[in-house]
């Protein structure tokens, strides 16, 4: 792992914002302080962005798996209580990962550091990129379309296929 991972420097400037260095032990920090909350901030924020998207899609799913109780008031409370558990246990699974969790933590934050490492391609080439690659999908589905009905043609002129079909409709456009 990298040395952003393991290293621990930063507990000068994360004292220097007001927070007390956070300890070896869970409990020597509270709930709501984050682990090295100037760090690694895109990463952690896209990934809530994400857990939370599948925690809602979770308990819509869960809301409508226990519509088979019934339409009445007590099945309705039981279908809300049950979505609304399931957000608030998922919401604070994934702020416990994403903001408490030391080894998660400093994985994001790697991640991160490693992503801004990384040399990105520029606007042109990608564009230049997408114009090859789109160009070869309309030659590769013509090229295949073209195939497919001489070998429509082919067996239906040895008999293979019966009923006029595709060919029938074919021969009135040309």
């Amino acid at each position: 792992m990298s040395d952003v991972a393991v290293d621990h420097r930063d507990d000068e400037r994360y004292e220097s914002q007001g927070y007390s260095a956070p300890g070896e032990a869970a409990g020597e920090r509270g709930f709501f302080d984050i682990y090295k909350p100037g760090q690694g901030f895109y990463t952690r924020v896209w990934s809530g962005i994400a857990f939370g998207a599948m925690a809602c899609w979770f308990a819509y799913f869960l809301f409508e798996k226990f519509s088979i109780l019934g339409n009445h008031a007590t099945a309705r409370y039981i279908q809300f209580g049950v979505a609304t558990a399931a957000i608030v246990g998922l919401g604070l699974l994934g702020y416990w990962m994403l903001a408490l969790n030391r080894k998660i933590c400093d994985f994001m934050i790697a991640t991160e550091s490693e992503m801004k490492k990384v040399h990105w391609t520029s606007r042109r080439e990608i564009i230049g990129s997408t114009k090859v690659v789109i160009f070869v999908m309309i030659a590769l589905s013509l090229l295949l379309f073209v195939v497919d009905m001489l070998f429509l043609a082919a067996f239906s002129a040895a008999g293979v296929l019966k009923g006029g079909g595709v060919m029938e409709a074919l021969k009135g456009l040309f």
